[in-house]
């Protein structure tokens, strides 16, 4: 039998999720006065994802962490 443990990273992430996330990050964007086709931009959607991943699946304080990081 194969033990196999699934980290967080490694689940898909589905729609919905990527919704959350791509609204997240236009809030963000918009607050910083980024262009959602920038590096930094990419840099921050990473972030995002990353912090989704670990468990901010909250809107509000995903936005608020993602804010806090940059």
């Amino acid at each position: 039998m194969l033990d196999a443990t699934f980290h967080p990273r490694d689940l898909p992430l589905f729609s919905e999720d990527l919704d959350l996330i791509s609204e997240v990050l236009d809030v963000v964007c918009k607050a910083r006065g980024l262009s959602r086709n920038t590096p930094e931009a990419e840099h921050l959607g990473a972030l995002i994802i990353q912090l989704y991943r670990q468990g901010a699946k909250d809107s509000t304080k995903l936005t608020a962490l993602a804010k806090a990081y940059l």
